[in-house]
């Protein structure tokens, strides 16, 4: 795509596996901006690069779309640093908690475990993952 082609909306709904509405509905709430075309919708690039950011912080799920909008601002402003900087922890222990689903996960499958509380390799794991639960909730 040439930095100065537009791309119909069908076909940018298609790309990154959503409907035509969505698109809409993130427009309406001043998440995007479209250029007009015959009075159709289209992006360019830069529209397509900021609607994968958009996206990022949405499929990250721990963001409202108020505060996604805050922070694809394009006059950002000192309270979207601050929301980014408190995110970045929230989104530090959820990757930690995903990626510790997808250890015991995995785990399961490769070993077809009956019952993981039994097996010393998830036990491992599971009294790890209670140790932050209880620190995080300051009880030891």
């Amino acid at each position: 795509m040439a930095e100065n082609d537009l791309m119909p909306i069908g076909r940018v709904a298609q790309w990154f596996g959503m409907r035509v509405p969505a698109l809409r509905f993130y427009e309406e709430q001043g998440l995007l901006t479209t250029r007009r075309r015959n009075g159709r919708r289209h992006f360019d690039r830069n529209d397509l690069l900021r609607l994968a950011l958009v996206r990022t912080y949405v499929e990250g799920g721990m963001l409202s779309l108020d505060e996604v909008k805050e922070l694809v601002a394009t006059e950002p402003t000192t309270d979207a640093r601050l929301l980014a900087e408190r995110h970045v922890s929230v989104l530090r222990e959820h990757a930690s908690s995903a990626a510790a689903a997808l250890r015991l996960l995995r785990h399961h499958i490769d070993h077809d475990l009956p019952d993981q509380l039994s097996c010393p390799r998830c036990a491992e794991e599971l009294r790890d993952r209670l140790a932050r639960f209880t620190r995080r909730r300051g009880h030891e």
